[in-house]
């Protein structure tokens, strides 16, 4: 399972961990209530990836969306490889930018937000709205009225996808430990 941003922010990049600035750990909060009463970190059943690998400033420092240059450069020189290698079942993907990589074509986000579609590699993808600043106006559009309701849809959402990856992992879990000869 993967999911998929559209760049490394500065607070993760200095966090040293994917999806660690404020918006974004509303998505770490949502994945935590979805595997309640588990304590497991989202890096135990995702794997973390951004669109353009490098962090896109702007002049004063601060994050700035990719433009299509480095976004078409990033996607073809390694997010396809990286897929190549990863072979996720399912992609959640965060942002426009996000959801286009993942599927090989433009989305018109709106419209798609958090419904599964079929890549063109057999990649199960769900592509939604970020929960920046930035997109409220976007959210209000596909019918989510504030941040505490995008965290609940969130919750519901992983909560029904990742239920064969917990029953894996908790599997795991229970297992008998091998037994030692010494």
């Amino acid at each position: 399972l993967m999911i998929l941003g559209e760049a490394p922010g500065r607070v993760s990049l200095e966090h040293g961990r994917p999806f660690s600035n404020p918006r974004n750990l509303m998505i770490r909060r949502a994945f935590a209530r979805a595997v309640e009463p588990r304590e497991i970190e989202p890096e135990q059943i995702f794997y973390f990836s951004d669109t353009v690998k490098c962090w896109p400033s702007s002049a004063t420092g601060a994050n700035r969306s990719p433009n299509a240059a480095e976004n078409s450069t990033c996607v073809t020189r390694h997010l396809k490889r990286e897929l190549d290698r990863i072979r996720p079942h399912l992609i959640i993907a965060f942002g426009a930018r996000a959801a286009a990589a993942a599927l090989g074509a433009p989305v018109k986000l709106a419209a798609m937000h958090a419904k599964p579609v079929i890549g063109g590699a057999g990649i199960r993808v769900i592509p939604l709205m970020h929960p920046s600043t930035i997109n409220i106006a976007g959210m209000r559009r596909v019918g989510i009225q504030s941040l505490d309701d995008y965290e609940a849809q969130l919750t519901r959402l992983m909560r029904d996808e990742i239920a064969p990856a917990l029953a894996q992992f908790d599997s795991r879990l229970t297992a008998p430990a091998p037994r030692r000869f010494d």
